[in-house]
């Protein structure tokens, strides 16, 4: 064993350990007593005055107390020399900045932080600081490397000291220019930070910074380049130099360049992102070299929203950027093909070719892009059959795929058994692609889907119970296809579904608690158009939703008025229209929903009362019409914009509906209270209603004169008070209006002259029906000037004097112009009530292409304008039961339009005019009881009429009683005024001369000239020896 030996310590040795152990000794002993304070005072107070120069209602800096500024939240210093090198401030980035909350510091800057003199990170960022300029002191701080001052509420000129940070790395003042005003007229002051690496000055107007390009592009060491929604209108297209080579990401995204892509963008080798996205580029300059072949480390690619990119070598280039993972080219006016460029981008992730016109058959070699997590092929023209393509996609070992779009294309095919391999899914939008087939099964196996759409196809069978598997699908579209059977009761346990549409299907069967048990977040059940029947407790059930939007209209919900609806206090929109509701409303149904923007209880038999208030949101749009319910209008429903009432029992007048609020403009734009039992004189306070369109109070009681006040309606476009007891003159002003299209005052007791239309200019009037009042005179040719007019009705007055000449005035009657559809309000359909062809048949979808003149039943005399039977655009012209002479003009025209032609019960004469029987178009004639004599003539149409429309006359032939031998000319006569039975000695003369100059013509020569007769008797010999030896020829063998 060995054995220690103890040495002594020399002196300085000894020493030394000495003052070891007591250093040691010292710092045990201060550990065990307090901690080291690293914060510098002078530092600490200027973050103290940073501090109060902050509003801070969320108390952030609550923690900015004591001596230690160090340990103080958002503030980081070194841990030797105990200098401030951080300071991390930013509020919550991911909501929007500009709505100014409680998390986010303001007021302004303390001019103090110049004190931190090693400040090396600042970070600003999504605060409030009330439109402040950024401070020009910041650009003291000469050891800053980082700074972010973005989305934090800073306004007006960039201050140029920022260039004095040439230690800058990071540079991030990305502001939103719709809630900012952060502008540079220049970019001088950025020569100086070459040592950027990241600059991202998004949202700031630089339109009047001309340098912008040179300046950035000598930044030689910049990799990251973010300049969108700056303004930029110009990319410079052959700089002088393009030193930023060194680019790895540039995004010029949302600037709108009224230049062409300049070919340096293509010699940014290095460029793994670039982003146009929305840049409006339209082309590419043609001097340009290189394409996206020759960018070969792009990995995501954004120009959505320019033209230029449709061009085939640069869509063919795509296909050799093998590390392409994201590529957005949506609504870039794309027509050629694009889809086979795809199939060699092994890596590809996601793909948006949406909303361009892409013609080209989809590919089943997409389906080998496994990789891929996002299809978006939206609104093209990609036709095929999508079957094969989604049942390889559900091949795939593990399928990334998150989002299906082939919405609005020309595809046919069926959803793959197999669907539900593609577990990964969250969004499908396949509808408007005329799907067949079924849903599968395996969907309910999609556990992660949040968004089904498949609307609009033509999908049938049952929707299979499995649905209730979707634990995560928050959207469900199954609408306009062909689906039948009950809904299964499994859909109810989807909690996390909001909207369910199944609308203008065949589904039939009961709805029942069950299919809503566990329909928490629903807001939106739109079932309409199917024959689903709801048998819930009609006493006690409570959904457990609470919806914005009920449209359930020809569903069973009767037949009493389904109390549950109680509770959707929420609702903006409810439509229960045709829901087989029959009971009497309840009242609380008229306070209970104040947001409801779009109330229809239409077409049930729903009774009762009309609340005396009635709660809905402003400018709401309310259909009542056609029940059973009565009582007076109440004055707040002059707040909504559409309003019918039409087809009930409401009583009382006008008066307090129209004049209670009269000092208040109204926002009333459809008014229908058609079919009611409203009376009282015409209430005159229109004054205030200047956005009604339009006006119905047809079928009713109403008396007095036309309200004057109306006239001051600007925005009227149809009028129409049809059968009520309206009194007193036309006014002018209806004639003279430049925006009525329809205007219907039929059926009341009007008197007096049609006026005059004062203008000459062009109107809007389409519709004039006068008929069965008391209007009488003559019609001047003023009427004429309506020239928009191609309904006119005037039956049934005491209209008098000579019909006017001038209908040729009416350029659709005339044929000078087409029609077009009468479009007055939304998609509100006009409705007409005419007599056509000795009927009266409501128009309604073809009103527009109706062209009529109604004259009859009036004191009109003279005789039938030529002009008027020869308008090529007129469908239906009756001028019976007046007093009309003289003959009917020769002048119907064949290509004309004419349907139907009543001259009855008049005292016209002559014949009937051959060309009436050329008019191919003519389907119903009455000319009975007149003075017409003659044989009827022949025709494609005029022997399909019966014998009552020729009537009351002398007429003979089909199909009336044959004619005589002498009783008329057989092929009826030639014009109004001949007389057929007359010999024709015209004909006679011209007969016989014709015979005497074709006698002389032949003859003549033969008399006269020797040579002729010789050359005519060798001709006749000639011939004569011809025919002997045919003859011969026959006899002898």
């Amino acid at each position: 064993m060995k054995t220690l030996t103890l040495h002594p310590l020399s002196f300085s040795s000894f020493c030394l350990l000495f003052v070891l152990v007591s250093s040691l000794f010292s710092i045990c002993f201060c550990n065990q007593n307090s901690d080291p304070i690293l914060c510098i005072p002078t530092e600490r107070q200027a973050l103290i005055d940073l501090k109060n120069n902050h509003t801070d209602e969320a108390n952030r800096l609550s923690s900015w107390v004591g001596k230690d500024c160090c340990s103080w939240s958002g503030v980081f210093c070194d841990n030797i020399t105990g200098h401030v090198h951080e300071i991390h401030l930013q509020g919550d980035c991911d909501g929007p900045y500009y709505i100014e909350d409680e998390e986010m510091l303001g007021g302004t800057i303390s001019p103090s932080v110049i004190k931190l003199l090693q400040l090396r990170h600042l970070d600003l960022s999504c605060n409030a600081f009330g439109n402040n300029l950024i401070p020009g002191f910041i650009g003291s701080f000469q050891n800053l490397i980082h700074l972010n001052l973005s989305y934090s509420g800073f306004s007006e000129e960039l201050p140029h000291q920022l260039g004095n940070l040439s230690a800058l790395r990071v540079l991030d003042l990305h502001d939103d220019p719709l809630y900012g005003s952060l502008h540079s007229n220049s970019m001088a002051w950025l020569k100086n930070l070459k040592g950027l690496q990241y600059l991202d000055m998004g949202g700031i107007n630089l339109k009047e910074a001309s340098d912008w390009f040179p300046v950035v592009s000598n930044l030689t060491s910049l990799p990251e380049l973010h300049f969108s929604r700056c303004g930029l209108n110009r990319l410079p297209s052959n700089p002088a130099t393009v030193s930023f080579t060194s680019l790895v990401v540039l995004d010029l995204s949302h600037n709108s360049f009224d230049s062409m892509l300049p070919g340096w963008i293509f010699s940014l080798r290095n460029l793994a992102l670039l982003d146009l996205y929305g840049c409006s580029i339209s082309g590419v300059n043609p001097r340009s070299l290189g394409g996206f072949h020759s960018m070969p480390s792009l990995r995501t690619l954004l120009v959505s929203g320019n033209t230029f990119v449709n061009s085939s070598s640069l869509l063919n280039g795509l296909s050799s950027l093998s590390n392409l993972r994201h590529l957005d080219v949506s609504e870039c006016d794309i027509s050629s093909s694009i889809l086979g460029n795809l199939q060699n981008l092994s890596f590809i992730e996601y793909v948006d070719l949406s909303f361009n016109g892409i013609v080209e058959e989809i590919p089943k070699s997409l389906s080998s892009l496994c990789n891929i997590t996002t299809l978006n092929l939206l609104s093209n023209n990609i036709f095929g059959n999508v079957s094969e393509l989604l049942e390889r996609f559900c091949e795939c070992e593990s399928p990334k795929l998150r989002l299906l779009a082939f919405r609005g294309n020309y595809l046919i095919g069926q959803l793959p058994d197999r669907l539900g391999n593609l577990k990964n899914l969250i969004q499908i939008d396949l509808s408007y692609i005329n799907l067949t087939g079924t849903i599968p099964d395996s969907l309910g196996s999609m556990s992660l889907l949040q968004r089904l759409e498949v609307n609009a196809n033509q999908l049938s069978g049952l929707i299979p119970d499995t649905i209730g598997g979707l634990s995560s699908l928050r959207h469900l579209d199954l609408s306009f296809n062909m689906l039948n059977g009950s809904l299964p009761e499994s859909i109810g346990r989807l909690n996390e579904l909001s909207f369910l549409t199944l609308n203008h299907n065949s589904l039939t069967g009961i709805l029942t608690e069950n299919h809503f048990a566990n329909l928490t977040a629903l807001e939106y059940l739109l079932i309409w158009d199917n024959k689903l029947v709801f048998k819930v407790n009609p006493s006690n059930w409570i959904p457990p939703f609470r919806l914005r939007m009920l449209r359930a209209s020809s569903c069973c919900l009767g037949p009493q008025f389904p109390s549950w609806i109680q509770s959707q206090t929420e609702l903006e929109v409810l439509d229960v229209a045709n829901a087989n509701i029959s009971g009497t409303i309840p009242s609380w149904f008229w306070t209970t929903f104040p947001c409801v923007n779009y109330l229809n209880i239409s077409h049930n038999n729903i009774q009762g009362k009309l609340g005396d208030v009635i709660s809905f949101a402003p400018e709401a749009t309310l259909d009542l019409s056609n029940n059973h319910l009565h009582g007076n209008l109440p004055g707040n429903f002059s707040t909504a914009k559409f309003l019918d009432l039409s087809n009930n029992r409401i009583s009382g007048s006008l008066e307090q509906f129209l004049c209670s609020g009269i000092q208040e403009p109204q926002p009333l734009e459809f008014l229908n209270l058609a079919n009611n039992n409203m009376s009282g004189v015409m209430s005159d306070c229109w004054m205030n209603w200047q956005s009604l369109v339009i006006l119905n109070i047809e079928k009713n009681q109403f008396t007095g004169i036309i309200p004057s006040s109306l006239g001051n309606v600007c925005s009227l476009r149809s009028l129409d008070m049809d059968d009520n007891r309206l009194s007193g003159n036309l006014p002018r002003w209806l004639l003279d209006s430049t925006s009525l299209v329809v205007i219907e005052l039929a059926r009341n007791e009007l008197i007096g002259k049609i006026p005059s239309p004062l203008r000459s200019g062009r109107t809007s009037l389409r519709l004039l029906s006068l008929r069965s009042n008391k209007l009488e005179g003559k019609i001047s040719d003023e009427i004429c000037h309506l020239s928009s007019l191609q309904i006119l009705d005037l039956e049934h007055n005491d209209l008098s004097g000579n019909l006017p000449t001038c209908f040729t005035n009416f350029s659709v009657i005339s044929g000078s112009e087409t029609s077009s559809p009468i479009v007055l309000y939304r998609t509100t359909i006009i409705a007409a009530s005419l007599v056509t062809k000795g009927n009266t048949y409501i128009y309604s979808t073809i009103l527009y292409l109706v062209t009529l003149l109604d004259l009859s039943d009036n004191k009109f005399s003279g005789s039938i304008p030529d002009k008027l039977v020869g308008l090529l655009g007129l469908r239906f012209l009756n001028l019976s039961h007046n007093d009309l002479t003289g003959t009917i003009p020769n002048l119907f025209n064949q290509i004309g339009k004419l349907e139907s032609l009543d001259l009855s019960m008049n005292h016209l004469s002559g014949n009937i005019p051959l060309s009436l029987s050329r008019l191919t178009a003519l389907n119903w004639l009455n000319v009975s009881h007149n003075n017409l004599v003659g044989r009827i003539p022949t025709g494609p149409q005029l022997h399909t009429f019966s014998e009552s429309c020729f009537t009351g006359n002398a007429l003979c032939g089909y199909p009336l009683t044959a004619c005589l031998q002498n009783n008329g000319d057989t092929k009826g006569p030639m014009d109004g005024h001949d007389e057929p039975n007359d010999f024709d000695w015209i004909l006679v003369i011209l007969t016989l001369a014709g015979l005497v100059v074709g006698f002389w013509i032949i003859l003549a020569p033969i008399f006269i000239s020797r040579q002729w007769r010789v050359a005519y008797y060798r001709f006749l010999e000639k011939k004569l020896v011809q025919a002997s030896g045919f003859h011969l020829s026959l006899i002898l063998p």
